[in-house]
């Protein structure tokens, strides 16, 4: 009988300590955010990322309750932003909003000490942006087929213009390039503001931009003429640019992508809530409708769906950097 009780004790004492155990656990981890969070573009204002994140992040500031700080930190190709959110706290407060450069950090340049795969926790995708290839209304080519006609005749006498020397809209035009089998010359600039505005005076003749909203402004009020889009289907916002299978250019397939990313070693939890979140501003009905208007194709998912589509681009920049011979001049 004593032993009975003594059993009964026992238990009663076994699960009221399970319980404090848990509770005590349940008071370790406080919710998140407990301070303003700080959200990194490693661009200069205005851009996209910097646009997006300025539209994410006072949504993000509404679902939690605390201020959302956007910061720039432009430089070394973004290497310097990235480099400084791959050194902070994995607690969530310290994020990057960035874009398809990450993935090509380290093969455009050894001399970056970032391992941009083992180094970061892949938050979710936020979108992306179709490219399109354009030229100045003085180049004499219609269509593609006119344009490719022209190019190959003339090889290395038309120039194109880019974001320097590695970047973005270079590896664009060197996949470009290569589908095409032309040959055309190079002339970088300091920023993707510059390239555009190189192609629309005719300083260059060729350039190969994401279809933004400015872009396509560009292209309906014939500043710049576009002969077709690096994507399987048209745009519905450009119905009379033929899609790349379209012009005879099947793997001519790009797009600018844009995510959220965390310091490497974050919890799952953290992760999930930050996913969950991501999602809840970007389903914000004026968020959508400004993404929209800039064309850019929302694109929510999981946090190891970005993770295995990131390693994939990676991967596959590594390659096309390798075989083109091009570095960065950052």
């Amino acid at each position: 009988m004593i032993s009975k009780l003594w059993k009964a004790i026992a238990s009663v004492c076994s699960v009221a300590c399970v319980g404090m155990a848990a509770q005590g656990a349940a008071q370790a981890q406080p919710a998140f955010p407990q301070k303003p969070v700080s959200i990194v573009v490693p661009t200069t204002p205005g851009g996209t990322a910097d646009i997006v994140a300025r539209l994410v992040g006072p949504k993000l500031a509404q679902i939690w309750g605390q201020p959302v700080v956007i910061e720039n930190k432009p430089g070394a190709g973004t290497f310097i932003g990235s480099d400084y959110v791959a050194r902070a706290q994995p607690d969530g407060h310290t994020l990057l909003l960035t874009f398809s450069e990450l993935a090509t950090l380290p093969s455009l340049n050894k001399n970056v000490k970032l391992d941009v795969v083992s180094g970061f926790t892949r938050i979710g995708r936020i979108g992306s942006l179709p490219v399109v290839v354009l030229s100045h209304p003085s180049v004499k080519a219609q269509n593609m087929q006119e344009l490719l006609a022209l190019l190959r005749a003339n090889p290395g006498k038309y120039t194109y213009s880019s974001n320097g020397s590695g970047s973005a809209l270079q590896l664009y035009t060197e996949i470009f390039r290569r589908e095409a089998e032309v040959d055309i010359m190079h002339v970088p600039y300091r920023g993707a503001l510059e390239a555009s505005l190189a192609a629309l005076s005719g300083e260059v003749n060729l350039l190969v931009q994401f279809a933004n909203g400015n872009v396509i402004n560009y292209i309906t009020s014939g500043k710049l003429r576009a002969y077709a889009v690096a994507s399987p289907q048209r745009l519905e916002k450009l119905p009379d640019v033929p899609s790349a299978p379209e012009v005879g250019l099947p793997g001519f397939r790009l797009d600018a992508w844009y995510g959220l990313f965390g310091p490497a070693g974050m919890s799952n939890d953290l992760v999930q809530k930050l996913n969950d979140d991501l999602k809840k501003a970007m389903a914000f009905p004026d968020v959508q409708e400004r993404l929209g208007g800039m064309n850019m194709l929302l694109q929510p998912g999981t946090p190891e769906e970005f993770d295995t589509f990131f390693k994939a681009e990676y991967t596959r920049w590594a390659e096309v950097i390798k075989d083109a011979g091009i570095e960065s001049n950052h």
